[in-house]
């Protein structure tokens, strides 16, 4: 994948196909530490031991529609090519986590990327339903919750083009502003 944005809405799709009706993502970008670290937890159904050990079994995946599942395993891969980590914890019947850091200034860290449309798309997925994001740059932070834009449009929809286009600007600019203005 060629942006983390990417790899984060692979990640909110499993989470979605695991029945969460919350996802939190927390990506923090830390210049005195060095490090681009990426928190994705959910409370999906969770997975058993031995379903968590396949996970990143590029030849594995629990859907019918395919018979490969590359996120995860490229996602670890490329933590792992970047001087970070990659780390999945998950319990059946109460979620996953997953934790995931870049060494910042490795030459194959991928890039943010367009957050801000990957978080639209999230947010116009059929079957969202609790979604926050938090951004933090050298602890500078922006956070997005979806249940209070949910009560401030009351009964406007989040599908209104003004509404999304509004919220994908917001969320934009907020994350280019905490990033020095940096895209």
């Amino acid at each position: 994948m060629d942006d983390l944005s990417l790899f984060l809405l692979d990640i909110v799709e499993n989470s979605l196909n695991a029945n969460a009706s919350m996802i939190i993502v927390i990506i923090n970008e830390d210049d005195l530490t060095n490090k681009i670290s990426i928190t994705v937890s959910d409370n999906g159904k969770g997975m058993d031991k031995e379903t968590l050990r396949k996970a990143i079994d590029p030849f594995f995946t629990t859907r019918t529609t395919r018979k490969v599942g590359l996120g995860l395993s490229l996602l670890k891969q490329t933590c792992e090519g970047c001087d970070g980590t990659f780390s999945i914890d998950s319990t059946l019947g109460v979620g996953t986590n997953l934790f995931v850091t870049f060494r910042k200034d490795h030459i194959d860290t991928p890039p943010i990327g367009q957050m801000s449309e990957s978080i639209i798309s999230i947010l116009l997925h059929p079957r969202i339903k609790g979604f926050r994001y938090k951004h933090i740059v050298n602890e500078i932070e922006f956070e997005f919750d979806l249940k209070e834009v949910l009560d401030i449009l009351g009964d406007v929809s989040l599908q209104d083009v003004e509404v999304i286009t509004f919220i994908k600007n917001y969320i934009k600019d907020n994350i280019d502003y905490i990033r020095g203005g940096v895209k």
